[in-house]
């Protein structure tokens, strides 16, 4: 909760510094939302550490392999990176390629899950 706060302060000052820049030097302000971002999502290393920690524990407990969790924790990973890069290409006025970022990273997360997927679709065709 804590990291939470602090970093929403953050976010709320470097958006006050962005707008106040915007008009006079817009390089500046993108580059600073685009530090600002960087730096919270570094800020939250240590919930991913705790989020994948969580999910060996499950691993542990229903003693499944790495081979089911890896691929969920890489599309958690994919989801965010593709929804922060979009969003910067967006406050650059590039939404065309905001969505050209938004498609690569579903097709990536889709590509990612399939082997799971026709693992899944041959055991159950294997119970019919």
């Amino acid at each position: 909760m804590e990291l939470l706060i602090k970093c929403v302060s953050v976010a709320v000052f470097s958006v006050i510094v962005i707008l106040l820049l915007r008009k006079r030097n817009p390089e500046l302000s993108f580059a600073i939302g685009a530090v600002s971002t960087a730096v919270l999502l570094l800020a939250f290393g240590t919930v991913v550490q705790e989020l994948i920690a969580s999910v060996k524990e499950i691993q542990r407990i229903f003693q499944s392999s790495a081979v089911h969790a890896r691929p969920i924790l890489k599309c958690l990973g994919i989801a965010f990176i593709s929804k922060f890069g979009a969003d910067l290409c967006r406050d650059a006025s590039q939404s065309a390629l905001a969505s050209a970022v938004e498609t690569a990273g579903t097709l990536c997360a889709a590509a990612l899950v399939m082997p799971m997927i026709l693992s899944l679709m041959t055991t159950i065709g294997g119970l019919l």
